[in-house]
């Protein structure tokens, strides 16, 4: 007769193996977290009110940022100036959307203000409570998005790894 199969952890190296696979399903999850809490703070809020605007002028602006291990980093930042009128009162816009931050791309920050050239007619986003609090993206959620689905692709595949490990059946020494 075959030797009976038992589903718990006969030596401690797999055991710590589960346990790490967890440690690492919990990070996923709280990456994806902080994911959710970036897209929800990217996106204006649906009370905001749109109007017409016009660009003044936009480039692509060079910062130097230093990294974790102390070297510098060029960033580049997408710049833009636009007008426009709420309730009779005219408003200087800079705000592309909401927590846009700086792109190690030169290319991509280009490209995201490639069609606001200067006099380019455009959709100005506005606080009504604030009316000097405006944008011209209702949100910019790449980072976002990302950080959400990396998180949970990293926290949903370790925790299946982590129960399909515990379930499969481990031989018994006899």
């Amino acid at each position: 007769m075959a030797a009976k199969e038992k589903a718990s952890c006969s030596t401690n190296s797999p055991c710590i193996l589960t346990y790490f696979m967890l440690a690492i399903s919990l990070g996923g999850f709280i990456y994806a977290g902080l994911g959710w809490i970036g897209l929800q703070e990217a996106q204006i809020p649906s009370s905001w009110q749109a109007v017409s605007g016009q660009v003044l002028e936009s480039h692509v602006d060079n910062i130097t940022e230093t990294n974790a291990n102390g070297t510098p980093m060029e960033m580049f930042v997408p710049k833009v100036r636009y007008r426009y009128e709420v309730d009779g009162s005219f408003f200087i816009g800079d705000q592309l959307s909401r927590n846009h931050p700086p792109r190690t791309l030169k290319g991509v920050a280009e490209t995201e203000i490639e069609s606001l050239g200067q006099g380019t007619n455009v959709t100005v986003h506005y606080n009504p409570d604030a009316p000097e609090e405006a944008v011209l993206r209702k949100a910019d959620t790449i980072g976002a998005m990302q950080a959400l689905s990396a998180g949970l692709v990293i926290a949903l595949s370790t925790l299946a790894f982590a129960i399909i490990s515990t379930r499969r059946p481990r031989r018994s020494e006899a």
